[in-house]
């Protein structure tokens, strides 16, 4: 049986896990077909696929080396059938009814005596589309190597690039171990006095905050990026700032909305930032740090939320990724396994003191790519939401179009209609060089 160890930073996300809010990353894609499709070829087509990437028939067991640690060994009892499922919705409201399913399969955590992914194969969506509702644990992947997951699952193009290896560390020697170690104690004390300063006191009854374990929803809103890059022509910056002020404005909407007394601040987005560029050998689980970015959804002005937004991210580019308040990963993956199964499930409750919160973009790869020769149309991340928070962000440009998911509890927010709507808002406000831009 060959095993794997688990970083202390997927060691943590493991910890963070329970049946309120389960830790798996997520993905909506759609595919448009050519000819009807046949459900039980895709499931079986995908079913094939997984069976033959090793990783996917791994499952967690508790190491007694390092104390409280985690390792990734083989299931003898994978049934790669257990993992993927197939739904047809029948009747009217097809597109509705999809968001309710999407709803409740994230909704549900995943069984983690057994390799923690699923797929999820829906039919009978509107105009003879299909989609795949991908469920992967954190701890198995970030983002980024969730995407190279995925890509594996599709036709030619993504079975011929070559997997990702995981590598043993290569030896060093004794006096290159102690400076490392140094230089590593300096690095997290730095990292864990940026955190500390950065602790706040959350805002009283704000939206973005709750207690409630009300059932979450998945609202799914899809924009042209040429709509998107005109803006950034216009404005400078990149196509991130811009979509981080659309997700601003749309939030300062359903704040006003609904006569807020948050809405006259400012929501502090944890916005993970890869870091599998510093890591060549391609190394499994997560790889990942973060920038803390105040979205300024007390401004009026569009023009003045997007400068600011910019301002921001600029800021933290700057210091990078390694040092700020916003590392808390890297943090993480500095403490102790040990540690992080006794503290992490109190520490994950303490989110709100830090930020309120996360907004991820997941990084596509800008090429046609396809499932059962259908091709790939949309794909919509979706962002785990930590206990105490409301509402996760996710985005993703594939080719012509950019995708923006809200995974949230809060009832205000209808639909997938609701915030198409209001990013539309606010791309006109941006868009037009005389308009009133406060829309709320």
């Amino acid at each position: 049986m060959t095993t794997e160890q688990l970083s202390p930073l997927d060691v943590a996300f493991l910890c963070l896990e329970d049946d309120k809010n389960p830790m798996h990353l997520g993905a909506v894609a759609t595919f448009a077909p050519h000819q009807p499709v046949h459900p039980a070829r895709i499931v079986a087509l995908l079913c094939e696929r997984a069976q033959e990437i090793p990783k996917l028939r791994k499952r967690t067991r508790v190491s007694w080396m390092p104390l409280g640690g985690a390792s990734w060994v083989d299931d003898p009892c994978f049934a790669v059938e257990d993992h993927v499922t197939g739904h047809h919705l029948r009747g009217h409201g097809g597109e509705d009814r999809f968001a309710e399913l999407v709803s409740a399969l994230m909704a549900q955590p995943l069984d983690m005596s057994r390799p923690p992914w699923e797929l999820h194969v829906v039919t009978g969506l509107t105009g003879g589309r299909f989609a795949v509702v991908v469920k992967l644990h954190h701890a198995l992947c970030d983002g980024m190597k969730a995407v190279g997951l995925g890509v594996r699952l599709l036709d030619d193009l993504g079975r011929d690039l070559p997997a990702a290896q995981d590598c043993e560390p290569e030896p060093v020697g004794l006096a290159t171990s102690v400076v490392d170690s140094v230089k590593g104690f300096a690095n997290t004390a730095t990292i864990a006095s940026a955190v500390l300063r950065s602790a706040r006191t959350p805002i009283t009854r704000s939206p973005v905050l709750t207690r409630s374990s009300r059932p979450r929803q998945v609202v799914m809103a899809r924009l042209g990026l040429d709509e998107v890059q005109r803006v950034r022509k216009q404005h400078g910056g990149t196509v991130n700032d811009v979509l981080l002020a659309l997700v601003t404005g749309a939030l300062r909407q359903w704040l006003v909305a609904h006569d807020s007394a948050a809405a006259g601040t400012t929501v502090r987005a944890l916005i993970p930032v890869s870091q599998r560029a510093r890591d060549p050998k391609g190394a499994s689980g997560n790889r990942i740090s973060g920038f803390l970015c105040e979205l300024p959804v007390g401004e009026s002005d569009a023009r003045e939320r997007l400068r600011v937004v910019r301002a921001d991210m600029d800021r933290n580019k700057a210091a990078g990724p390694g040092r700020g308040p916003g590392a808390l990963p890297l943090l993480a993956d500095r403490i102790p396994a040990a540690v992080h199964r006794l503290a992490t499930p109190f520490a994950g409750r303490c989110a709100p003191l830090l930020f309120d919160a996360v907004v991820t973009s997941v990084h596509l790869p800008a090429l046609p790519l396809k499932l059962d020769g259908a091709e790939l149309k949309e794909m919509y991340p979706v962002a785990p939401v930590a206990a105490g928070h409301a509402v996760g962000v996710a985005l993703s440009v594939y080719r012509t179009g950019v995708h923006i998911c809200l995974h949230t509890n809060q009832p205000w927010i209808s639909g997938s209609r609701w915030l198409l709507a209001a990013l539309r808002r606010e791309l006109a406000a941006l868009d037009l060089p005389q308009a009133r831009v406060d829309r709320a």
